[in-house]
């Protein structure tokens, strides 16, 4: 029987044992992807809030995906609350950011105009801004603090930030509006766009340069929130991150996956999900390597400046009774389904794993209010349930492949 827990898309299948405490959460059989986003949280300490818990902290994969939809004077809501002190520390497991020409990561929070979206580079404004700490490591042990004015940090008050304040704090995080649009396009919150929604380039967002640190890469962010009277009260305190964007990276593989071209992509991986040549590392013949381009979410078999990266789906399970299924954000408007099976049908066919009769525990899940489910039901003594998660989403991979790169298909009992 091909191995339905050690699936190549990292679509995590998960056992709940009623005889055993413990969950059993099984890595892929070859985590050989690569995009511009962390897929790990190193570590996390919550801040205060007036109304804990923390805004989405039960769902931290809400942070690992692109930004959420935001125009100029409305903040995206696909954020984890950070709490008044609070600090977090992501980490690239499937890249390293690497220094390039210009900026090479983006923050996005969720500040956004509090006046009107100015109409050129002399007009006033002033922004609801939540500044945040931004340091990086490559090591995850020793951080490097980006500088910043710690004087002008320490008048932001409760309110909205004028332009001229906010113009002295470049070097922080959320300070400059975000709004849809091409989310791996760097910002310059001292130029003006005329041609842009918000007066900046891309999603907006606060652009940083490893040269500024000194670092030549790095696979870890940290952000920490100043603890300054910023905000509403209530459970959305203290620094809310959105996203981080790698703009400059290269993919990291996996002990013992073959890359022929030495683009940085697995042969496995080129094959069978980007359908690029593993014997090839320019497929798209753009200059580019298509490891490069993966992991920094670019179409490595197109010369596209749109964002481009696989929508795989990444599930955990947090603790057993009731059991806490989360998964990972892939967009706004992207649905999700849920099922719940037996391990004891499971069923290999041809390469291609039967799941039996499934039950359907949640059908079309949205992003930013059930993005993530609380399943009571528990397994009779000796037996096991497995999940599995699919994104609705186009170019998705349904619940995952088997190790032979066949899909996963429930026999009945699917969501519909």
């Amino acid at each position: 029987m091909n191995h339905f827990l050690t699936a190549l898309v990292r679509c995590r299948a998960v056992l709940v044992l009623a005889i055993l405490p413990l969950l059993a959460n099984a890595p892929a059989l070859a985590d050989a992807t690569s995009d511009c986003f962390p897929h790990r949280i190193a570590s996390f300490q919550v801040g205060t809030v007036s109304s804990p818990p923390a805004f989405n902290t039960w769902q931290p994969g809400i942070v690992f995906g692109p930004p959420g939809d935001a125009t100029p004077t409305t903040g995206s809501l696909s954020v984890m609350s950070l709490g008044k002190g609070g600090e977090i520390v992501l980490e690239f497991d499937e890249s390293e950011i690497v220094d390039g020409a210009g900026p090479d990561f983006i923050v996005f929070e969720n500040p956004f105009f509090c006046t009107a979206v100015p109409q050129s580079a002399t007009g006033p404004y002033s922004v609801f801004a939540e500044p945040g700490i931004v340091a990086v490591s490559d090591d995850g042990v020793n951080f490097r603090t980006v500088p910043f004015n710690t004087a002008a940090l320490s008048q932001v008050g409760s309110g909205c930030t004028d332009k001229v304040l906010l113009q002295r704090l470049i070097g922080l995080a959320g300070i400059t509006p975000n709004f849809t649009g091409n989310y791996t396009i760097p910002d310059d919150p001292l130029v003006f766009d005329p041609t842009a929604p918000g007066g900046v380039s891309g999603h907006g967002g606060d652009a940083f340069d490893l040269a500024t640190v000194g670092l030549a890469h790095a696979r870890f962010v940290r952000i920490t929130d100043p603890s300054l009277p910023t905000g509403i009260p209530g459970s959305s305190e203290g620094f809310d991150l959105d996203a981080v964007v790698a703009l400059h990276a290269r993919p990291l593989l996996g002990l013992g996956q073959l890359d022929t071209d030495g683009d940085g992509l697995s042969d496995e991986a080129e094959a069978f999900l980007y359908h690029t040549d593993p014997a090839r590392p320019d497929t798209d013949g753009d200059g580019v390597p298509d490891g490069e381009e993966a992991a920094t979410c670019r179409n490595p078999l197109a010369s596209d400046p749109d964002p481009f990266f696989l929508p795989i789906v990444e599930l955990e399970v947090a603790q057993p009774s009731p059991t806490l299924l989360r998964w990972n954000f892939l967009g706004t408007g992207v649905t999700y389904d849920a099922v719940r099976g037996g391990v004891g049908a499971l069923r290999s066919v041809g390469g291609m794993v039967d799941l039996g009769v499934v039950t359907c525990i949640e059908n079309d899940s949205t992003d930013l209010t059930t993005r993530g489910l609380e399943d009571a039901a528990v397994p009779l003594p000796g037996e096991a349930f497995f999940y599995a998660v699919r994104a609705n989403a186009a170019g998705g991979f349904g619940y995952g492949l088997s190790s032979a790169h066949e899909p996963r298909v429930p026999a009945s009992g699917d969501c519909k």
